[in-house]
Parts: C-alpha cells; sequence; structure tokens
C-alpha cells in the first residue's frame, strides 16, 4: 500500500465511525470532528460568527460541473442537487453532527410532526413555520408541499426518485399508484387520492403506509422539497430561468449563462441563518486541471475539485494548507447497459471484471488516494460487506478473463463490437480510460471514449443511452437502503442500467416486509450479494476520496462526506463567509 493510500484511511475511519452513528440511530460516538475547512478555527464554523470581512467583500468564485437540472423533483446528478440547496429547503434538513456523521434537523417544519396511527397506517402531522417565506415574499404553505410531492409521483415529471416516496420507504399513499398510471384520464383522481393533504395554509398532512423511523430524513431530500404552482404553471420547464424562479432557501438565481457559470444572491426571506456572503459566482468547470491551474494562478477561484495526482502537486507548491480531502460515501463502478446485446452477457461482464487490476488503476491513475473495491455499500454503513465477501467471485484474475470470455461465447473477443464508453472530459478520466481500455485489449475487447460535459453525461444516463459509463453512488443518507433501493429493482427509478433480476427483487421484497432490524439488513445485504455477484448493471471499481483545493480565506465549510454533493460543505452554504484580512 502507498503512502497516500495510508494517509486515506485515517479520515476514512472516522467517516465510518460517523457513518455506523448515523445509520444505527443511537449510540456514543467518541471521534472528535469540527471545522475542516483549511485554516479555521473551531470558532469560525458558522456564517454567523466573528472574523468576517465587510459585506462588500463577501463574495467568492467557485467551481462545477454544469447541472441539468435545478428543478428538485427531475435532479439525479450531485452537480444538480449540490446547487438546488443553496436555492430551496424542505421540511427538515442534513447537517453534520459535530462529530462527522448526521443530523436531521427542522427546516420549513416548525418542530416535531405529530403521528397518529390508523389501522397500518400512519397520518403525520406537520406544522409549517408561520414565518417562512420565498423570495417573492410570498408566504411557504402546506400547499406548496403537496404540489411539489404530486409532482415527484407525477409520471409526466418522471422523477428518477420517485421510489423514495413509495413502497419500502417514504411509502406515501397513491405515490407508487399515480406513478405508474398510464391512464391520463385516471390522473386527477389519482392526485386527489395522494396522502398528501393541505389541511390549512400551515398544516401539512402526510399518509403513510406505515410508520418509517427514517421520516424526517426523507423528508429532508430534494425529492420532497415544496414548489409553487402559480410559477411552474406559468413559465413550464422556464421556471427556474433567473427571472422566473422563486426560492426559498438561503440562495436565489440572478444569472445563468449556458455552458459558462451561474450566480447565486441572498435570498433576503430566507428563514434560516441568514447568508453571509453578498455573491456565489458558480463557474462550470469539466476540466480539474484547468480548475486547479486557476487556483494556482490566484484567478479569483477559491474552491475546487482538483485530480487526486493534483494532491501531491499542491502540497509540494505551498498549498498544502488549502488541500482538503474528503473521505466519501461513495463507490465508483463501470456502469453496463443491460439492455445492450453483448453486455446483458454475465460472462463478457465478468471478463471485464476479472481483467481489471483495481489496485493497480487506484495507484496509478489516481495516486493511490482511492481505495479498490469489490462490493457497492460502502465502508461505514451498517451492512457493508466488504471485499472478502466478493473479490473471490469477481475479482481480479487475468489467467482467468480469457477462459471467461471464451465461455461466454467470444473467444479472443471475436464478435463483440467495439463498446461505447461515455465519461465526463478531464485528465483524470481520460487516464482511467487508457488503463481499462489497455486492460480489456488483453482479452480482445476494444472500447472507444466519447468524452462529453457534464450536462450531456447526465442527459446520456438518463436516456439510457450508454454502454459502459463510469458512475457510481454517492450516499443520500447513511441508511443501507439509499445505494440499493431504486437503483437495482426492476424499473426503480435510477435503474438507468435495467438490472431485471427475480433474486434481487424477492430480496427486496424480503427488506421491504421485514419486521425486525436484523432481518431488514439481512435482506438489503442478500440484495447487494445478487447484484454484485451476477454484475447486475454495474461492475466496481473503488471507494472514493475527493480530494479539493480551498481557499484559506472562506471560513464556515465544514465538509462531510455522507452528505456533501460535489463540493465540501455545500449542504449548507449559508454558514460560508469570507473572513477578515
Amino acid at each position: 500500500m502507498s503512502t497516500r493510500s495510508k494517509w486515506f484511511l485515517l479520515p476514512m475511519a472516522a467517516l465510518t465511525a460517523g457513518l455506523i452513528f448515523a445509520a444505527a440511530c443511537g449510540g456514543d460516538d467518541d471521534d472528535e470532528g469540527g471545522d475542516t475547512t483549511p485554516g479555521a478555527t473551531s470558532e469560525a464554523t458558522s456564517g454567523s460568527g466573528g472574523g468576517q470581512a465587510p459585506a462588500d467583500q463577501q463574495k467568492i468564485r467557485i467551481a462545477q460541473p454544469e447541472p441539468q437540472f435545478l428543478d428538485p423533483q427531475k435532479s439525479n446528478f450531485e452537480q444538480d442537487i449540490g446547487l438546488e440547496r443553496f436555492l430551496f429547503r424542505g421540511l427538515y434538513n442534513l447537517t453534520d453532527d459535530g462529530e462527522g456523521g448526521v443530523e436531521v434537523v427542522a427546516m420549513m417544519a416548525d418542530g416535531e410532526p405529530v403521528v397518529t396511527t390508523e389501522g397500518e397506517t400512519a397520518v403525520y402531522t406537520v406544522k409549517i413555520r408561520a414565518d417562512a417565506e420565498w423570495s417573492d415574499g410570498v408566504p411557504v404553505t402546506a400547499a406548496n408541499f403537496v404540489y411539489g410531492l404530486t409532482r415527484a409521483c407525477d409520471p409526466d415529471i418522471a422523477s428518477p426518485y420517485q421510489y423514495l416516496l413509495g413502497a419500502g420507504l417514504g411509502d406515501l399513499v397513491g405515490c407508487d399508484a399515480l406513478a405508474q398510471n398510464t391512464d391520463p384520464a385516471q390522473a386527477d383522481a389519482l392526485k386527489a387520492a395522494l396522502g398528501a393533504k393541505a389541511i390549512d395554509d400551515k398544516t401539512l398532512e402526510l399518509t403513510l403506509a406505515k410508520e418509517i423511523p427514517t421520516f424526517k430524513t426523507i423528508f429532508a431530500l430534494w425529492t420532497t422539497f415544496p414548489a409553487r404552482q402559480d410559477v411552474i404553471e406559468e413559465h413550464a420547464d422556464a421556471w427556474t430561468l433567473p427571472e422566473n424562479i422563486v426560492t426559498n432557501g438561503p440562495f436565489t438565481l440572478s444569472e445563468f449563462a449556458v455552458g459558462d457559470h451561474l450566480t447565486l444572491v441572498p435570498n433576503a426571506s430566507f428563514v434560516g441563518t441568514a447568508p453571509v456572503l453578498q455573491e456565489i459566482y458558480v463557474q462550470f468547470v469539466d476540466d480539474l486541471s484547468a480548475a486547479f491551474r486557476a487556483f494556482q494562478n490566484d484567478e479569483e477561484l477559491q474552491m475546487t475539485e482538483v485530480l487526486a495526482t493534483d494532491v501531491a502537486v499542491a502540497e509540494s507548491s505551498g498549498l498544502s494548507d488549502n488541500v482538503l480531502v474528503v473521505p466519501s460515501a461513495r463507490i465508483t463502478t463501470i456502469e453496463a447497459q443491460m439492455t445492450d446485446p453483448v453486455l446483458s452477457n454475465f460472462g463478457v461482464r465478468l471478463a471485464i471484471s476479472q481483467v481489471i487490476d483495481r489496485q493497480a488503476l487506484v495507484d496509478s491513475v489516481f495516486d493511490g488516494v482511492h481505495a479498490p473495491a469489490y462490493y457497492w455499500v460502502v465502508e461505514g454503513l451498517v451492512g457493508h460487506q466488504g471485499n472478502e465477501a466478493f473479490e473471490g467471485v469477481i475479482g481480479y484474475a487475468p489467467d482467468k478473463a480469457a477462459q471467461t470470455l471464451a465461455d461466454a461465447g467470444f473467444p479472443d473477443g471475436e464478435g463483440i463490437p467495439t463498446l461505447r464508453w461515455t465519461a465526463r472530459d478531464n485528465e483524470q478520466k481520460r487516464n482511467e480510460f487508457a488503463f481499462v481500455q489497455a486492460a480489456l485489449a488483453e482479452i480482445g475487447i476494444e472500447i472507444e471514449a466519447e468524452f462529453v460535459d457534464a450536462a450531456t453525461r447526465s442527459t446520456m444516463f438518463n436516456a439510457e443511452d450508454f454502454q459502459l459509463f463510469p458512475g457510481g453512488w454517492q450516499l443520500d443518507y447513511p441508511d443501507i437502503e439509499n445505494p440499493l433501493v431504486g437503483l437495482f429493482n426492476t424499473d426503480g427509478g435510477n435503474n438507468k442500467y435495467n438490472c431485471s433480476d427475480p433474486d434481487v427483487d424477492a430480496a427486496f421484497e424480503a427488506a421491504f416486509t421485514a419486521t425486525s432490524e436484523e432481518a431488514r439488513i439481512a435482506a438489503y445485504q442478500e440484495v447487494e450479494k445478487n447484484i454484485v455477484e451476477k454484475l447486475c448493471g454495474i461492475i466496481p471499481l473503488y471507494q472514493d476520496a475527493r480530494p479539493f483545493v480551498v481557499s484559506t480565506s472562506i471560513g464556515g465549510v465544514v465538509a462531510n462526506g455522507t452528505i456533501d454533493a460535489g463540493l465540501p460543505g455545500n449542504y449548507a452554504p449559508e454558514n460560508w463567509f469570507v473572513k477578515a484580512d
């Protein structure tokens, strides 16, 4: 193991403790956390604290990929979701608990929900804060949440995260029936039957098929955010343009230049902590090398993700105080389109898995920053099974790969057309492609690269327009259900690789109907066993750590690898500020 790999394991251990604490919903966590902003002190973790520059200096420039959507009910990529947390907030909010774990706190909700049961049905009554307003001064109402939830379940919207509100997770009564409806004549009745009602302007009633322990967590996620029916019906898909958008989060959108940047400014009506930053200029960047050079050259770029190989460069060039490596609850895999006539053959997928040396990939392309993985459920989650469970089945075995391919009917790759590899266009992804291309050539499989910008990549994935797609999963919340439900059950909203397997679906059903936590975890482990051992749409490669450079002039950035979405600490950008000189 390289020195840098050992260095990776130290923060990973802290993340592991935090994840287990959060997922178990109890117990003590002795790991000490705090502000991980380079150069910051523990007193400088809140936007409301001292040591801030004057208001006219509260402007920063950051870099991230361009979003496909700024519509919470349509989004499933982190560059969208991260920005939507700047703009919108739900009933509850996921935050860092001070020890690296995740805490759920009230946001638009006024206190705890009141839960009553009617047979097996559970009715959650949630009061909306009396002072909650949209950026145009209009009150946030229960009807806004009803409309947002209706959109999330509406097949015309086709939310990839609809399943969060469906059976086995959110269990919102009527959501699955509406989402699966194909008869336009039934749409209005199904919407009226949805288990989301506005009792009055500030009282929301949610009827679930059963009481769920993750209620506040589910209703902290973007898919459940409120939406303004009047604005959306007036402007349709153009409702998220700067001239039309209304927001209820800490910021609003003042500018969006397609292909270049967007600008965020404070939402004076935000009911939470008032932002200190007066402007956030978000430069759209796919080329992380270019972003790092901009940071090095002091071109007013204060935060960006960087290539793993640039961490050592930064440390050796006087920027060690700016380096922030965030242990990530993310797994990276090759996602394989199961409807493809070649990739639908298990033997082809297995041969690909057997010929890729994960350790060599991590060391040569990523400077040892990531950790090789043959699993899907990330380290740190209760139920994680680790490499030992799967390496013997799908692991690196170059002496077997050629025979596996021959047994699948393609000796020396004969009969396999050149396969398309769709990835973001940056140096690191080009190097990753070159590594995998060389490995697959050893058994006669040829692949060609299709390098695209982030927004195009998202669009192609959601359209299922790919063969091999280096992607993966970043946890939305720390529970074993999150990286499985909706991703591998037949017709799941994020199952764009079309994994469909009766053993997988049966294990899901066992998890959904489990009567104990032990049985639920065991059922989800069975889901993972089936998807990994059958390589059902995914070929695991490594568990990520995310390297960033952050200016020491910025305070309030408390990174949490579980709930960060593309940038460190962007679950709470209202806490960011420019420090006084």
